[in-house]
């Protein structure tokens, strides 16, 4: 690639300083620079970075060619050689070219990818595109949402009709193999029937699969046999499935008396991890307001920066800025019924499952929405120093941390 010249230094000095101007009319930060990209010419730039250091974008002028009409939707109006368009002594047309990298979360110490390539006719339109990214994240700033009310009727329903099945609970057996037999021997039907999920309506979550416990010994992060329970109708039917247990967010092996008569007298502070509910009253009441921010401090909970910011309502990063509200909400509607100081307790009992070499990688809660890729985002658990803290992830992992451990329990008192 040719080196740059003064001349085309100046060159494009002159083209970039009115787009600069427009810049820095509209409070954009941009300075004069230069484009250092691997394996492309240091060229004169007018660059931007992000107030927090995830993003840095530089625009600069190049020689391109018009791209034909039947080929705009995929590749814009113009094209350039990848080695000879940042010689302005080359054929084609002057256009400005804008590059921005981003952070990209969990690959590591790579480099920044770019997130943005355009090229663009004229000053306004160069000038333009920097002021829409420099704003990006405050155009898609959210409000987080407040007290649900969908979610205290949800659980208005849920509390009558746990108070009817456990009169006359609604659980069938089906044919089990031998080994499953002396297991289904000790179920509790009236404690399988007052927690399993619930929908909006209170009633049995008709898409629920519970994993009970293993039929065989099979680890959780093998496939193999498992007791579960489902909604069958009006009421819920105990079989075996080959399964992942692991997989199951409704897993409840390592929390056996919701279902186990045998560990019917468990105490409260090995159930609810606390022995008087009043202490954490305040951190429950917090959670029904809405408040969630209140309720992780309450309980010496954290969160990681990418967290903390959709707990403001934030977007996590600008490319993806217009995610925000749709993670926003998914995040308060899922930990609207956390029990945030079980967190702990439930990150331990993670690492303590005999079949995990795992020491402190992050464990998935629940999974956002909205990106069609491999690596998804979730919202993830781990420990910084002796506090839980919260974690945006991706991954194309579907191990999950059982709800039954993070989640406030069915029997506990409102």
């Amino acid at each position: 690639m040719p080196t740059e010249s003064e001349a085309q230094a100046a060159q494009r000095r002159a083209l970039l300083a009115p787009v600069a101007r427009l810049c820095l009319e509209a409070g954009v930060p941009v300075r004069m620079g230069r484009l250092e990209r691997p394996g492309e010419a240091s060229v004169v730039a007018l660059t931007c970075a992000a107030p927090d250091g995830t993003w840095d974008a530089a625009l600069t002028v190049v020689r391109a060619r018009p791209v034909p009409d039947q080929y705009h939707d995929w590749n814009g109006r113009w094209g350039r050689d990848a080695r000879e368009g940042y010689d302005l002594g080359s054929p084609g047309t002057l256009v400005f070219e804008l590059q921005i990298t981003e952070e990209d979360d969990g690959a590591g110490p790579a480099p920044r990818p770019v997130v943005v390539f355009e090229l663009l006719d004229g000053e306004r339109a160069a000038a333009d595109a920097l002021i829409l990214w420099w704003r990006r994240p405050a155009l898609f700033h959210t409000t987080p949402p407040g007290p649900h009310a969908k979610a205290a009727r949800r659980r208005e329903r849920a509390q009558a009709d746990r108070l009817k099945t456990r009169q006359a609970p609604p659980v069938r057996l089906m044919a089990l193999p031998e080994a499953a037999e002396p297991i289904a021997a000790r179920l509790d039907a009236r404690a399988l029937c007052a927690n399993f999920p619930r929908a909006h309506d209170g009633r049995f979550h008709r898409s629920a699969v519970v994993a009970l416990t293993p039929v065989g010994g099979t680890p959780s992060h093998r496939r193999g046999p498992w007791l579960t329970a489902r909604r069958v109708g009006d009421g819920l039917t105990v079989s075996v499935d080959e399964l992942i247990g692991g997989n199951q967010e409704h897993r409840w092996d390592l929390t056996p008396w919701l279902w186990n008569r045998s560990y019917a007298r468990t105490s409260r502070r090995n159930r609810w991890q606390v022995s008087q509910p009043e202490r954490v009253r305040p951190v429950v009441e917090a959670l029904r307001a809405g408040d969630l921010r209140r309720a992780l401090q309450m309980t010496g909970v954290t969160a990681d920066e990418q967290v903390t910011r959709l707990l403001a309502g934030t977007p996590t990063r600008t490319f993806r800025a217009e995610y925000a509200e749709r993670w926003v909400n998914r995040l308060y509607e899922q930990l609207a019924d956390s029990a945030p100081w079980r967190f702990a307790n439930a990150y331990e009992a993670w690492q303590a499952e005999a079949d995990r070499s795992r020491t402190d990688r992050p464990v998935t809660l629940f999974g956002l929405k909205g990106l069609n890729q491999a690596r998804k985002p979730k919202i993830a658990l781990t420990m910084s120093g002796d506090q839980p803290m919260l974690c945006l992830v991706f991954t194309a992992g579907n191990l999950v941390l059982p709800r039954a451990l993070w989640t406030l329990p069915a029997d506990f008192p409102e």
